[in-house]
């Protein structure tokens, strides 16, 4: 073709035939995921036909919210490379979106039951825990698979009563950051007597908070975990262990109602 060839379309009506917007059409040539067929010297942009085919992807891609640059791999990828990477893409947006929904519907659950927090400082206590002996469970999990401890204590719990039954409250160590992103270690805990096996854990004191329904959640527990760490370092102390989660006023927590206490937040220091 030579310049000027009408078989060619402007870059109006490439972008009315493609439903690509002529601002887009700048953007996609100077990325090189569009490139006009021919450019004339004043900048000039004009198309064929066959790049319709593209344009109207690239049109349809952008409408799944899908970024530029894997737009680019899908085009430029053969048949069934390109269905191959569309699907991948999907799928992971599916996950997101579910994740996403999940957040959602516990906090819509949380807003609703929320109670109202304490003025001034949450009332920190602390008390002796002596040495015992735990069987437990340990997993990396975000904040989306914690039900994992609910499966784990249940576990841990039927192993105990096989081995002269359990020996206190059953707990959660968390051993790093849990949220949407972060997949700190989680250990469940339940105490046994020191022939049924598990692993030691040492006697200490902890910096204690309880925890009601209403609270239970993120972000109110968030600020439960703060109160209790603040008041360790206020007061002198280190924290000798990680912070745990200490289930021992039977409640059942999807049934408990928002002023029900479900949990300590604890911290051990010395």
């Amino acid at each position: 073709m030579t310049a000027g060839d009408p078989a060619l379309l402007t870059i109006g009506e490439f972008a009315r035939r493609s439903g690509l917007s002529m601002r887009a059409l700048r953007l996609y040539d100077r990325m090189g995921l569009l490139r006009p067929a021919e450019t004339a010297a004043t900048g000039y942009r004009r198309y064929t036909e066959r790049q319709l085919y593209a344009g109207r992807l690239i049109a349809l891609l952008r409408r799944l919210d899908m970024p530029l640059s894997e737009i680019a791999a899908i085009v430029a990828a053969p048949g069934p490379d390109a269905a191959g990477r569309l699907a991948a893409y999907w799928t992971a947006v599916e996950q997101r979106l579910a994740a996403q929904r999940d957040l959602a519907d516990r906090l819509v659950r949380n807003l609703a039951a929320e109670t109202p927090a304490p003025q001034g400082a949450w009332p920190v206590a602390v008390r002796a825990v002596a040495a015992r002996w735990v069987l437990s469970e340990i997993r990396h999990v975000d904040a989306s698979e914690l039900g994992w401890v609910r499966q784990a204590t249940a576990r841990l719990t039927a192993l105990a009563e096989q081995s002269g039954g359990v020996c206190g409250p059953h707990f959660v160590v968390f051993h790093g950051n849990v949220d949407e992103d972060a997949t700190g270690p989680v250990e469940v805990c339940v105490p046994v007597g020191p022939g049924a096996g598990g692993r030691p854990e040492p006697a200490h004191r902890e910096a204690y908070v309880p925890v009601t329904k209403g609270h239970f959640e993120p972000p109110q527990i968030l600020s439960v975990y703060d109160a209790v760490r603040r008041w360790v370092r206020e007061h002198g102390y280190t924290a000798v262990a990680p912070p745990r989660e200490v289930y021992g006023y039977g409640s059942v927590i999807d049934a408990a109602a928002p002023g029900d206490l479900v949990c300590d937040v604890a911290l051990p220091f010395g």
